[in-house]
């Protein structure tokens, strides 16, 4: 439940937004009045040790890592200001106001001042300044009430995280590159709090949790987490890590931060998939919305390193997908993110990694590794439509190191296809949303998927291995101008103008078999599909092993296919007879 007032400080600052129109585009706005929001709450919760910071600054000429933190330690926060203005004190001189205002950036404590100089917030100043709107806009946010005790960390969180989504849903077009729907996010938190997951967070009396988003945006997968695991037991102790490339859109995850009192490193700047802060760190709950069919060569360089030094000692020991999609190496990041001892993983991915490379391709034998691993333990299909800046199907998948024993072996798929309600107002490509009770029914069919009473309309649970195959090659013999089988080295020549490929089904717990057993079980059910199904047509034609690859795929919309039979004939014709006729009539109405 959102803090009192928390509406009244929304609308106000929603209010002074309005002062920028005409000197900045709608998508510019969250961009100036999100770190305005940031500074005056800064400025309030420094206020009462302001002069003891000041007077101790001002003993030193250059501030090093020793005395950062004695300031910290004055000013009783993670931050802190050596300038001796304030926003009400800079009004004073409006002639200089930006200048003082910028000057003010500047005396920030080195880590607050790197999120307000990712938000590039000085070229906005001077905008404002020229289109005379500095003044007003800065002498309304100094009358806004964000003392520490009007205003608590976590009210503080509330105020900027709905005004982020406000000002997210406002610029529409670029709003799904950094922010994720608030109800996907809600979606996600609840399947990844099933089963003993929810159990042992109301079992334990101050349970401790740490979350971690590689593709972090404005860190809103983050903050929800924590705060569904929070509404489950508010004794809960929850760590928040994350990761953002973007500088801006991370400063705007830091600025969360920031405004709950949590520590700025846990929110780090970069490249996940090359320099990953947090190297060998592990996590309870592991969730991202990396970004979908994106390019990765321009950094292939130490992804490539990594796979082909370290192997499995690294994050991406199974392989490489396509480097028009990046989508599969989030995922095997996040999984080398798990626990020992169990973690679980929500992952919103587009449907191409469902499927797309051939057997032995990068994807394939990533989608064979989770599957050997026994990691997948379920994936729900969203509506279409749901997010900002794409209309295509997406789809949650869950993993998990840790599945419960019925769950051993078998993935869950649930159909969510149809869960979504049209929008009154469409925002950019979002056009359906997902309902509180629609989420609560999808997170009761994933929960009862295992149950013998599950919607099989919209619940389908498959073993792992249906997922796989084994890709043959069926060869066929030269035939020489004499009429002759040609030969080599006493054995056929193949022909590969006839050369065929076919898909055999993996035999049930083939992934629970041994190397050697499994090379044994292929062979064995390649041959009886040769001998049943091809050689009754092509009985020359023979098996080459060497060339037979394992595939993987997830093919997740056949499995709720629903065959609808041809309209019959005789309906068909007669709605044909019954439209000549009026074609007649209206022929000879017009004299023909």
């Amino acid at each position: 439940m959102a803090p009192q007032g928390f509406a009244d400080k929304v609308a106000f600052v929603w209010r002074v937004a309005d002062k920028l129109r005409g000197t900045f585009k709608q998508h510019e706005y969250g961009s100036v009045m999100l770190p305005l929001l940031v500074l005056r709450r800064m400025d309030a919760v420094l206020a009462a040790t302001k002069q003891a910071v000041v007077r101790e600054a001002a003993k030193v000429k250059d501030i090093n890592e020793g005395y950062d933190m004695l300031l910290k330690s004055i000013s009783g926060q993670r931050f802190y200001n050596t300038s001796p203005l304030t926003l009400e004190t800079m009004l004073h001189d409006d002639k200089h106001l930006q200048e003082q205002l910028a000057s003010y950036i500047r005396h920030l404590s080195p880590d607050a001042y790197r999120v307000m100089e990712a938000y590039k917030l000085d070229d906005k100043l001077v905008r404002m300044e020229r289109a005379g709107i500095l003044y007003g806009v800065l002498s309304d946010f100094a009358d806004l009430d964000l003392r520490p005790d009007a205003v608590s960390n976590e009210a503080m969180g509330y105020i900027f995280e709905e005004l982020l989504r406000k000002f997210s849903e406002m610029s529409n077009e670029t709003a799904g590159e950094h922010y994720t729907p608030r109800e996907v996010i809600s979606l996600m938190v609840d399947l990844l709090l099933t089963g003993r997951a929810n159990a042992e967070l109301a079992e334990n009396p101050i349970p401790v949790r740490t979350v971690y988003d590689p593709a972090a945006g404005t860190g809103g997968m983050l903050m929800g987490a924590m705060t569904q695991i929070k509404h489950r037991n508010p004794e809960a102790k929850v760590g928040v890590y994350g990761q953002e490339l973007n500088d801006e859109t991370w400063a705007m995850a830091q600025s969360d931060l920031m405004m709950q009192d949590i520590a700025p490193e846990q929110m780090a700047n970069g490249n996940s998939l090359t320099n990953d802060k947090f190297a060998g760190e592990k996590f309870d709950f592991i969730l991202a919305n990396p970004p979908y069919g994106v390019d990765w060569k321009a950094y292939a360089a130490p992804i490539k390193d990594e796979h082909a030094k370290l192997g499995f000692d690294g994050r991406f020991g199974a392989g490489l997908p396509r480097v028009s999609d990046g989508s599969l190496l989030f995922l095997q990041h996040m999984l080398s993110k798990m626990k020992p001892n169990g973690s679980r993983v929500g992952i919103v991915l587009s449907g191409s990694p469902l499927f797309s490379g051939q057997a032995g391709s990068g994807e394939s034998e990533i989608r064979r590794w989770i599957l050997e691993n026994d990691w997948l333990e379920g994936i729900v299909a969203l509506p279409d439509q749901m997010f900002y800046n794409t209309g295509i199907s997406t789809y949650v998948w869950v993993l998990t190191n840790k599945k419960s024993p019925d769950a051993r072996g078998l993935v869950r798929l649930i159909d969510g296809r149809e869960s979504g309600t049209k929008m009154r107002k469409s925002l950019g490509d979002k056009r359906k949303e997902l309902t509180d009770d629609a989420i609560a029914e999808l997170v009761r069919l994933y929960g009862d998927a295992l149950g013998e009473d599950r919607d099989e309309a919209r619940v389908k649970v498959l073993t792992r291995e249906e997922f796989g195959f084994q890709r043959i090659t069926v060869e066929r013999p030269t035939i020489g101008e004499d009429g002759q089988v040609a030969l080599k080295a006493g054995k056929p020549v193949a022909d590969s103008s006839l050369r065929d490929q076919e898909n055999v089904p993996l035999p049930e717990g083939f992934f629970d078999l041994t190397e050697t057993r499994r090379t044994k079980v292929l062979v064995e059910a390649a041959e009886k599909h040769l001998a049943e199904e091809i050689h009754p047509y092509v009985p020359d034609a023979w098996i080459d092993h060497k060339k037979t690859k394992l595939g993987v795929e997830i093919p997740f919309t056949r499995q709720f296919y629903v065959y609808e039979p041809p309209r019959p004939v005789k309906e068909i014709a007669a709605e044909i007879k019954e439209l000549e006729g009026q074609i007649q009539e209206w022929m000879a109405g017009l004299g023909l």
